[in-house]
């Protein structure tokens, strides 16, 4: 135990890594977050563009759900190549071709084409995405690493909030002109070529002094499923306010963009404050069981007072509720998959719950809107969907209540 607790203390020192090579890694977040938002506001003047290739109604949305369905596809595969090539070159070639097949429509005249420049963004999202979430799991343990996988969701839900912005001024210039944002992690390519310094394993160690971690947890595929089915509901629970949030408002009878703009913006807000919260108080004081349960609760009573609105202002306060339900489940299900893992395996897994998420993004709305269909209303889904995750939660602080009494009578 003594041995165990020295190591502890001395990794931070032996991987070097300071809060610059964080913000480092945690900017490549913008690889995910560039992909959906910053063509948004152009998407209706590129299906005029093409509007005499057939079923283009189709293509266009799929321009934005195509990067998603790759990191869904491959995200594990690359993470498992990382871990036997050595993440920074990953990492570095990653970043070049998301800014390579990113702007490639600035030029492309085929919708075609432009499908599979999507595709390699995201494959090169995959990769980026992967590799910066376990090098973070490399260089960081406990605490630190815990507010750091915080953070990288602190980070992606500003960025997001910012490029829709930057998406609609640069629209007002052409609909290829928002594609130019995608040049952006070339300038992050060189400062993880210069500053990131490599964990790959050599001789059995993967810290940069030589010295093998003896506290690592072991490779458990029972518990990397497990943390895979909590990323798929994670991923499906998330992607409900931003898909329906609009046609709710709407049916309320609100028709101005600004205040459908004024709906999804306070929604981030509370996704940011979930994520602060998360990393300063939560991970610290509470089991990663209570953690999620508690982001469930919270996630299901946004969805309740959604789901039971007459006004604009009811609902837009059930999406705020959401968004910090969301800000606590998203670095709870990062900072969990990240100390279940060992060196070794970090990139495999981490793709693997990165991949599983993903696939909950792609099928919200497939699994939501036969709901909708059914009952009616997307309304009365919302609110189902709150009670369903309430019960959850009761559930799950039952457990850890059940568990923590048996821990104190052995």
């Amino acid at each position: 135990m003594h041995v165990q607790t020295e190591v502890r203390r001395i990794a931070p020192a032996t991987r070097e890594a300071t809060f610059f090579h964080a913000l480092i890694l945690l900017s490549t977040v913008i690889c995910g977050t560039l992909a959906p938002t910053v063509i948004g506001p152009v998407l209706p003047a590129m299906q005029r563009h093409f509007s005499d290739v057939p079923g283009i109604e189709t293509l266009v949305p799929v321009v934005v759900t195509m990067p998603m369905l790759v990191v869904g596809v491959l995200a594990m595969v690359i993470g498992a190549i990382s871990d036997r090539i050595g993440r920074k070159r990953v990492l570095v070639l990653s970043l070049v071709a998301y800014a390579v097949a990113g702007t490639a429509p600035l030029y492309l005249d085929s919708i075609h084409a432009i499908l599979a420049s999507r595709a390699l963004v995201g494959l090169a999202e995959a990769a980026a995405m992967t590799v910066s979430t376990s090098f973070i799991g490399d260089y960081f343990s406990g605490t630190q690493r815990d507010r750091y996988a915080s953070l990288q969701v602190t980070v992606a839900s500003t960025s997001a909030f910012v490029f829709n912005l930057l998406g609609g001024a640069l629209g007002a210039h052409g609909w290829r002109a928002p594609f130019a944002a995608y040049a952006l992690p070339l300038l992050l390519a060189p400062l993880v070529q210069v500053f990131i310094r490599d964990t790959r394993r050599d001789a059995g160690a993967p810290w940069a002094d030589g010295r093998a971690a003896v506290d690592e947890p072991a490779f458990s595929p029972w518990l990397l499923t497990l943390i895979c089915v909590a990323a798929f509901g994670v991923g499906m629970v998330f992607m409900v306010v931003p898909v329906h949030l609009s046609f709710l408002v709407v049916q309320l009878g609100v028709q101005s963009t600004s205040q459908i703009g004024l709906a999804y913006a306070v929604n981030s807000v509370g996704i940011i404050a979930g994520t602060l919260a998360f990393g300063w108080f939560i991970a610290s004081r509470l089991p990663v069981s209570r953690q999620f349960a508690l982001g469930t609760a919270i996630c299901g009573a946004g969805f309740v007072c959604m789901g039971s609105a007459h006004d604009f202002a009811t609902l837009t306060l059930g999406g705020a509720i959401n968004g910090v339900g969301c800000g606590v489940m998203l670095p709870a299900l990062v900072s969990w998959g990240l100390r279940s893992l060992p060196f070794s395996r970090r990139g495999f897994g981490t793709g693997a719950f990165t991949a599983a998420q993903f696939v909950g993004y792609f099928c919200s709305p497939l699994i939501v809107m036969p709901m909708v269909v059914l009952w009616g209303s997307r309304f009365a889904v919302v609110q189902g969907w709150g009670v369903a995750l309430l019960l959850l939660a009761a559930l799950g602080f039952a457990a850890a209540l059940v568990s923590a009494q048996r821990l104190k009578l052995s």
